[in-house]
C-alpha cells in the first residue's frame, strides 16, 4: 500500500482523538523519511483534532501532534503547545493541570527542559505540581549516566526545578536525585554539601547510603572519611539519636564496620544501637557483619556476640561460620562460647561442641554443655562417648542423674532393638516351615 494510500485510509478511523493521532504519527513517519506527504499528514491531524468538541480530549488531541512534530524535527510545534497552555485556561482546574502535566513531560521527552519546568510550575494543585517537578528532576539526573554533554545546563535546569520544589518529602527525593547526578559527575564535594539540606529523615537515610555506597564503589570513601563523620553528626542532630542506627548501618554495609562502631558508640545508649545494628546485619547483610565485630572493644564484643548468638540459636539457618568466627575471635565470654557449643550441636558438629565444653571454666555451663554432647551422642546411639561426656560434667549430682538417664536409654534401646531381632527370628523361622 502507498503512502498516499495509507493517508486516505485514516479517515475511516471513526474516533476524531484516534484518527488525529494517528495522522500525527503518520506525519513523524513521513518526516523522518523525508517524505513531503509529512505536511499533509500533520495538517489533517491538526483539522480533525480542531473538530473534537469536548475541549479536554481536543487539547489532549493537540499535545499529542505536537510532541509527534517536535520528534519529526519540526520547531512550530511549540506553538501547538503554546495554544493548548492559553486554551486550557477556560477548563477547571483538576483538568488543566492535567494537560499540563502531560505538556511539561512531553517537552522533557524531547529534551525543552526549561519548558518542560516552565509548564509544570503553572500546576494549580500542589501535590501533582510537586510530583511533576520531582519527576522532571529525575529525568534530567539519570540523563548524565548517558549524556555527558551540556552538564552546566542541566545542573542549573535540577537548580530551577528545585526552586519550585518546597514541600517535604519532595524536595528531599529531587535533592536525593541530585546527588546522584553530582556523583555520577565525580562531584563529591558539591554531593556531600546537598545532603546536608535534605530535611526529611527517610531520604536523609537513603541518601547517606547512596553516598556511602557509590563513594566506596568510586575508590574514594577514605578521602571522605571526615566528611562523612562530620554529615553524619549534623544529621543525628537534626533527627535524633534513633537516626545514629540507620548511619551506622549505612557505614557498615560499605565495609567499614569502623566507621559504624565509632558512630554508634557516641551515642548514649551506645551498647543498644551496637547490639540492634549487629542483628539487623545478621539478618539482612550478613556478609558485612565480621567487619562489624572486628573492632568492638571486649565488653561491646560479649554483649553483641550475646545477641547475635541468641538469634542465631532461635533461628540456626541465619548462621554462618565466619559470623561464628568472628564472634569467637574477640570475646573470651563462656556465657557466648557455650551459646557458639550449642550452635555447633544444632549443625550436627558434636565434636566441635565437645572441644569447646572441655576448656570451659565455669561448672555450670560446662554442665550444660557437656549434657547438651552426651544427650546428642546418646541420640546417635553411642553410648560410651555419651558416658565420657557425662562424666565431663562438673556438678556431681547432675552428672549422677545424666548416667543414670543415659543408662536407662541405653537399656530402652538394647531392649527394643533384642525384641524387633527376636520377632524377625520367629517370622523367619515360620516361614522356614
Amino acid at each position: 500500500m502507498l503512502a498516499v494510500e495509507i493517508l486516505e485510509s485514516v479517515n475511516v478511523i471513526p474516533d476524531p482523538y484516534v484518527r488525529a493521532v494517528t495522522y500525527a504519527r503518520l506525519g513523524e513517519k513521513l518526516a523522518k523519511a523525508r517524505n513531503s506527504l509529512f505536511k499533509d499528514a500533520f495538517m489533517k491531524a491538526l483539522d480533525v483534532a480542531h473538530s473534537i468538541e469536548d475541549p479536554l480530549k481536543m487539547m489532549r488531541a493537540l499535545l499529542s501532534i505536537g510532541y509527534s512534530m517536535g520528534r519529526a524535527g519540526i520547531r512550530a510545534y511549540k506553538k501547538v503547545f503554546l495554544q493548548v497552555f492559553e486554551d486550557s485556561k477556560m477548563l477547571p482546574p483538576p483538568a488543566r493541570d492535567e494537560l499540563l502535566r502531560s505538556a511539561a513531560l512531553y517537552l522533557l521527552k524531547l529534551g525543552e527542559i526549561g519548558e518542560s519546568i516552565t509548564y509544570a510550575v503553572e500546576i494549580s494543585n500542589e501535590k501533582l505540581r510537586q510530583e511533576t517537578l520531582v519527576y522532571i528532576v529525575r529525568v534530567i539526573a539519570r540523563s548524565f549516566e548517558e549524556n555527558p554533554m551540556k552538564v552546566a545546563y542541566r545542573l542549573r535546569k535540577i537548580r530551577l526545578a528545585l526552586d519550585y520544589i518546597t514541600a517535604e518529602p519532595y524536595r528531599s527525593k529531587a535533592l536525593l536525585e541530585m546527588i546522584k547526578a553530582l556523583i555520577t559527575l565525580k562531584s563529591y564535594e558539591n554531593a556531600l554539601a546537598v545532603l546536608k539540606d535534605i530535611n526529611s529523615k527517610e531520604w536523609a537515610r537513603q541518601a547517606f547510603k547512596e553516598v556511602t555506597f557509590r563513594l566506596k564503589e568510586s575508590g574514594v570513601l577514605d578521602r571522605y572519611i571526615e566528611s562523612l563523620e562530620e554529615i553524619a553528626g549534623e544529621l543525628v542532630e537534626k533527627f535524633g539519636e534513633s537516626f545514629t542506627l540507620e548511619l551506622g548501618t549505612a557505614f557498615a554495609l560499605t565495609g567499614r564496620g569502623d566507621l559504624a562502631v565509632a558512630l554508634l558508640r557516641k551515642a548514649d545508649n551506645g551498647l543498644d544501637l551496637l547490639k540492634k545494628t549487629g542483628i539487623e546485619l545478621l539478618e539482612k547483610y550478613p556478609d558485612v557483619l565480621p567487619s562489624f565485630i572486628e573492632p568492638l572493644d571486649e565488653i561491646e564484643a560479649e554483649e553483641v556476640g550475646k545477641a547475635i548468638m541468641n538469634r542465631i540459636l532461635e533461628n540456626p539457618e541465619l548462621g554462618r561460620w565466619e559470623v561464628i568466627r568472628a564472634i569467637a575471635k574477640k570475646t573470651r565470654s563462656e556465657e557466648v562460647w557455650a551459646k557458639i557449643a550449642r550452635y555447633h550441636v544444632l549443625v550436627g558438629d558434636v565434636e566441635g561442641a565437645r572441644r569447646i565444653g572441655n576448656v570451659l571454666q565455669s561448672s555450670r555451663l560446662r554442665s550444660l554443655v557437656m549434657a547438651d554432647v552426651a544427650n546428642q551422642y546418646l541420640k546417635k546411639g553411642d553410648v560410651d562417648r555419651a558416658i565420657d561426656a557425662a562424666l565431663e560434667v562438673r556438678e556431681p549430682r547432675f552428672t549422677s542423674m545424666l548416667i543414670s538417664e543415659i543408662l536407662v536409654k541405653a537399656l530402652d534401646k538394647e531392649l527394643s532393638e533384642s525384641d524387633s531381632y527376636g520377632k524377625a527370628e520367629t517370622v523367619a523361622g515360620t516361614k522356614r516351615r
